[in-house]
């Protein structure tokens, strides 16, 4: 049997780092998987892999092109990455970003503080169909483990733009704008959305739209916002297109 590797070891140990400092994902240029579903959509996704840690007993459950290591019993579990840990970590390489070469609908956080709303913005941005993400300046780090473990895979199949200046800016307020179901979001467009707390600035949008809810019902959480904003603008394009196919013919 190998040799088990301890928490000292330089490896995990720079694991340990990868988890609770930005400063050494900035550094290194390297990020953490946590989890055999998440491990599987990163190779999936063609991400480059740099070191996998599984506990002892523990497949990763996919081919991976880096080494493999099994550490102590628990080592994982110290890493304090998760509640439940899953028994495979692994440290990944952070794809380049750049400005965005094409699209029209793009998701820009501005001062989007919490890792789990971050996360769960990709997620519905790259599953609404936008071609990019913007991390704004204040925004949580797109690498933090818990940011990446929201975004279930989505980070690693959508471009981190570092600027998307697309379109017109729309921006949200539950107290201000047009509904968002009459008005017009099928052209060229990037959708900011804000700090949890503080909103977007008056600067921050070229137009604002507002979500109809329930009189009872101030406003929604960020990620739960975003969500419903890039759900409707994904329908009213579907629908556009749609009226712009032409008529079957008759058979």
């Amino acid at each position: 049997m190998p040799e088990l590797l301890s928490a000292r070891n330089p490896r995990v140990a720079e694991l340990r780092r990868l988890v609770h400092r930005h400063r050494e994902r900035v550094t290194t240029g390297k990020f953490v998987v946590d989890g055999p579903r998440l491990l599987a959509e990163a190779v999936d996704a063609g991400v480059e892999l740099a070191d996998v840690f599984v506990e002892p007993g523990v497949e990763p459950g996919v081919v991976v092109n880096a080494p493999v290591w099994t550490v102590g019993e628990g080592v994982l579990t110290k890493m304090g990455s998760v509640v439940t840990p899953q028994g495979v970590m692994a440290t990944a390489r952070i794809p380049p970003t750049g400005p965005l070469e094409d699209g029209d609908f793009v998701v820009e956080m501005a001062g989007v503080a919490d890792p789990g709303n971050a996360g769960t913005i990709v997620r519905s941005a790259v599953a609404a169909g936008a071609q990019a993400v913007v991390f704004g300046p204040g925004s949580v780090d797109p690498w933090n483990p818990k940011t990446v473990r929201a975004a279930a895979g989505a980070l690693f199949r959508t471009p981190l733009a570092v600027a998307a200046p697309v379109g017109f800016r729309v921006g949200t307020d539950p107290h201000r704008g047009d509904p968002c179901d009459r008005v017009d979001l099928t052209g060229p467009l990037t959708l900011v959305v804000g700090n949890e707390s503080h909103g977007l600035d008056e600067s921050a949008a070229d137009r604002w739209v507002c979500i109809p809810t329930a009189a009872s019902v101030e406003s929604l959480n960020v990620a739960s916002a975003t969500a419903v904003l890039c759900f409707e603008i994904a329908r009213q394009r579907r629908q556009k297109a749609a009226a712009f196919q032409p008529a079957g013919k008759d058979q």
